[in-house]
């Protein structure tokens, strides 16, 4: 820079600088959503409405299916039971939202549910994975599993 640039001038020219080489050139401002995302988000959903309506024993199969916790029978009928006890414990149901989506690697998703009760609000956490096929890279319409499913009212764990 020329001695005689005034010290603001570099300050704004190193500014420039700065901002031009956080832009990512070429990056796609409207990428679509992750099809997977899409998917697994329908069929939790699809599951959240059945809970909602009282049909948890005929919604967790469904969610299940694949999975090996349909064979965790006395387990999975615990889950039944409390799952069937929400509405006693915190009100009726009014609404649901997912609050997280991540994809770890491209085999594991994390999802986040908040499922709003008239008296206090429960999160539902789902784990889905899937195993590729052996040597071959996993293709996007590989049956996605339910690894885990569970519910809790530790809302202060949402806040980090």
């Amino acid at each position: 820079m020329p001695e005689n640039t005034h010290p603001c001038g570099r300050l704004l020219i190193a500014f420039c600088l700065l901002f031009v080489g956080n832009i990512s050139f070429g990056q796609d401002v409207t990428a679509q959503p992750d099809p997977v995302l899409v998917a697994i988000d329908a069929r939790v959903s699809q599951f959240l409405e059945g809970v909602s309506m009282g049909q948890a024993q005929s919604a967790y199969p469904e969610l299940l299916a694949g999975s090996r916790l349909l064979k965790q029978t006395d387990a999975l009928k615990d889950l039944i039971e409390k799952t069937n006890e929400l509405e006693q414990k915190y009100g009726r149901y009014r609404a649901f939202e997912q609050i997280a989506a991540k994809r770890i690697g491209g085999d594991l998703v994390l999802l986040k549910y908040l499922y709003k009760c008239e008296d206090f609000p429960v999160v539902w956490y789902f784990t889905f994975y899937r195993t590729p096929s052996p040597g071959e890279a996993a293709a996007e319409n590989e049956i996605w599993r339910v690894i885990t499913v569970r519910f809790d009212t530790e809302l202060e764990l949402l806040a980090f």
